[in-house]
C-alpha cells in the first residue's frame, strides 16, 4: 500500500518540529509523498497560524526540501488556508502568488451569518468550554443554527475558493457527544447533504483525518461513517490524511482507515497529485 500524508503542520505554525524532520521520518517510514499545510497567515494575532513575517521563509525551506530530497521522496508545498467570510485572503492568490503545490480549505473558525464583526466568530477547535461560550454568546444558545452556519461556510468555502482538499468537513461534532445536536435529524441530514453536493460539483477532495482518534478526542474519524456513506453515494473522491504534528504521526491510523474505506466499498483514494488503487 502506498503510504502518503498531505495534511502536515510544523514549528511554524502549531506544530512541533522544523520541515525537514518529517521529511526524514517521512523516508523512514517508508512513505512515498508527504505534504505540508501549515496554518495560512490570518490577519488578526493568534497561537496557530503561520506569522506573516515567516511565511516567505516557509515556502522557501519547503522548496529547499524538495530539491534536496527529490531522489528520495515526493515532496508537495502547500497550505491549510482558513476560509473566514470578509476576513481571510483569496485561496488561489496564496497558491499562485508562491508558486504551490496544493491547498487544503478548511473552517475552524465561523462567522456569524451576515456579521463582519470579529467578536462574533465562533472557534470550533480549542476547548470544549470556548466550543459552548460561542453558541451561548454568539447564536443564543441555539446549536443548530450555529452548525448549520459551519456547514454553509464551508459550502461557501469550496463554492468560491475551489480548494484542492476540503479538511475535517464534520469537525464541528468534536464536541458534541450526542448532546447538543443530533446527526440523525433532517435539518442535520440537509444541512451535509448542501455541502456535499456543491462538493461533488467542484470535485473537491474530501480528506478523512485521523487525528481526532489517534489522540483520543473523538471515537470516529472526520468524517464519519454518516457522511463517508454519502461520499460514496455522490462519488466524490476521498483521501486519507493524518494531520500530523508531529514527525511521528505522519502515519497514525492510516491503515485502519483504509480498512475502513475499503470495508464501506471504496475502490481507490485520490490525492491532487495521484490514485491509490485498493488491492
Amino acid at each position: 500500500m502506498i503510504k502518503y500524508n498531505f495534511h502536515t503542520h510544523s514549528k511554524y505554525d502549531d506544530g512541533t518540529e522544523a520541515l525537514e524532520e518529517y521529511v526524514k521520518a517521512a523516508i523512514d517510514k517508508g512513505m512515498a509523498a508527504i505534504g505540508f499545510s501549515g496554518h495560512s497567515p490570518l490577519p488578526f494575532d493568534n497561537e496557530w497560524s503561520i506569522a506573516s513575517k515567516d511565511y516567505p521563509e516557509y515556502v522557501a525551506e519547503m522548496k529547499r526540501l524538495q530539491e534536496k530530497y527529490k531522489d528520495h521522496l515526493d515532496i508537495y508545498t502547500g497550505l491549510e488556508l482558513d476560509y473566514i467570510p470578509g476576513y481571510s485572503d483569496n485561496f488561489r492568490a496564496f497558491i499562485e502568488g508562491a508558486g504551490l503545490d496544493y491547498c487544503i480549505g478548511s473552517v475552524h473558525l465561523v462567522m456569524k451569518p451576515g456579521s463582519n464583526d470579529p467578536g462574533d466568530i465562533w472557534f470550533i477547535d480549542g476547548p470544549r468550554e470556548g466550543y459552548l461560550e460561542g453558541i451561548r454568546r454568539i447564536y443564543d444558545g441555539d446549536a443548530r443554527r450555529a452548525v448549520e452556519a459551519f456547514y454553509e461556510q464551508q459550502r461557501e468555502m469550496v463554492a468560491t475558493q475551489r480548494p484542492d482538499i476540503i479538511g475535517h468537513l464534520d469537525k464541528v461534532n468534536m464536541h458534541n457527544n450526542g448532546t447538543l445536536f443530533d446527526t440523525e435529524s433532517e435539518w442535520y441530514r440537509s444541512a451535509i447533504d448542501r455541502l456535499l453536493d456543491t462538493i461533488a460539483a467542484h470535485g473537491t477532495i474530501v480528506e478523512l483525518n485521523t487525528r481526532g482518534v489517534y489522540t483520543g478526542k473523538t471515537s470516529e474519524y472526520f468524517p464519519g461513517r454518516l457522511m463517508l456513506e454519502k461520499c460514496q453515494e455522490k462519488n466524490i473522491k476521498v483521501m486519507v490524511n493524518a494531520d500530523a504534528h508531529h514527525p511521528s504521526q505522519l502515519d497514525q491510523h492510516f491503515e485502519e482507515a483504509v480498512a475502513l474505506l475499503k470495508d464501506m466499498g471504496f475502490r481507490k483514494m485520490h490525492t491532487p497529485f495521484f490514485e491509490v488503487t485498493f488491492e
